[in-house]
């Protein structure tokens, strides 16, 4: 018969630290009939319960191993050590898929929280407005307003066109009214830079967003002599995109080019009012350091050169909505031509080059002409 060494070692161990068979069955809760059986050779612990009982008496689990596969009953250690092995890797197995399980659990939290907590700060947290003016002699002024859900900023453009002769001065204010009383927002001593976010205001303002109905522009011509003329007119925001959609097609155009209820007149309008003059009948011209710009009336079409010593030049047809580009090098080799259509957003024809600047050719466009004629 095979000496029970795993049950006299338990039991040593026991009685060294003062148990009863029930205090330690207690204590790594288990019954007091298990330890019973353990210490008298009829029955033994699982691999698991091992770790338990190495951990307990702080023994080394190796101890704890060899004497149980010396005292199995009528059993030698060869007999018992294939049977340890198989109930080892069983639990080993055991543990590795309970571990992937808890580690796919825990990713799947992970991933939801993390989309939940994306999901209320950023949906429909990103808005941007055009912004036009009002007021009889402010209506070509146009602007940009952008929210966020940390700064809203405003913008305006077109003001540097309004009659300011030499040696006047000029004051610019944004203000909101309120209960019939007037409170201002932000101002300005010059015309060129009308920009300014809610943090930047006069008066604590946390959402800008809450005032868009009641804001308005006062632009202020001070003379030598002391006279005043002054400008009003109310903001009027028109949204043009927000971020309210789980996917956006890159396609959707967030610019609104509707040039078509734009008369003849008005265009002319515009045109003179943004300093082009006339050469001849449909025909006007504007030069500036960066640029020259033509414009055919009787066609709607723009045409474009750049003043860099690569030579642009983009022809854009206002009603078709179509860009014409060539360009050219130093030597006045054209290295790119193509045409494109951006209502429907693709390329039209390539002739030469990679055909694919439209989207910077489309900015600068919007930037020093367009911008004027949307509506």
């Amino acid at each position: 018969m095979v000496e029970n060494k795993f049950g006299e070692l338990i039991c040593k161990l026991r009685k060294e630290m003062n148990l009863t068979q029930k205090e330690l069955a207690d204590k790594i809760n288990i019954s007091d009939k298990a330890i019973s059986r353990w210490e008298t050779g009829k029955n033994f612990p699982t691999i698991e319960m091992l770790y338990t009982i190495s951990k307990f008496f702080k023994i080394s689990f190796q101890d704890l191993l060899t004497a149980r596969m010396v005292s199995s009953t009528g059993e030698d250690k060869d007999d018992v050590f294939p049977e340890i092995v198989k109930e080892f890797n069983s639990m080993s197995k055991r543990k590795i898929r309970r571990l992937r399980i808890a580690l796919v659990i825990v990713l799947a939290i992970t991933l939801f929280v993390a989309g939940v907590h994306f999901f209320t700060l950023s949906y429909n947290r990103f808005k941007v407005y055009d912004v036009v003016v009002q007021g009889e002699e402010l209506k070509f002024i146009r602007g940009t307003y952008v929210e966020t859900r940390i700064k809203d900023l405003l913008s305006l453009n077109n003001l540097n066109n309004l009659d300011v002769s030499d040696g006047n001065s000029v004051s610019v204010d944004i203000y909101y009214v309120e209960k019939n009383k007037e409170y201002i927002i932000q101002s300005f001593s010059s015309l060129d830079n009308i920009t300014f976010s809610n943090n930047q205001s006069y008066i604590k303002i946390d959402d800008l967003s809450d005032y868009l109905d009641k804001l308005y522009l006062r632009v202020k011509i001070i003379n030598k002599n002391n006279e005043v003329k002054e400008y009003n007119g109310q903001l009027e925001f028109v949204k043009n995109f927000s971020n309210n959609k789980i996917y956006v097609n890159d396609a959707i155009d967030v610019e609104n080019n509707n040039y078509e209820n734009l008369t003849s007149n008005e265009i002319e309008t515009i045109l003179l009012k943004n300093n082009f003059n006339e050469l001849y009948d449909n025909f006007y011209y504007k030069e500036e350091k960066e640029y020259r710009i033509y414009f055919y009336l009787d066609t709607n079409k723009v045409e474009y050169y750049d003043g860099n010593d690569i030579s642009h030049k983009y022809i854009y047809n206002l009603n078709s909505q179509e860009l014409q580009v060539s360009i050219y090098d130093k030597n006045n080799v054209e290295i790119e031509n193509y045409e494109y259509d951006n209502k429907n957003d693709k390329i039209i024809k390539c002739v030469i080059g990679r055909c694919k600047n439209y989207q910077e050719v489309m900015d600068t466009l919007n930037k020093n002409i367009l911008y004027l004629f949307k509506k």
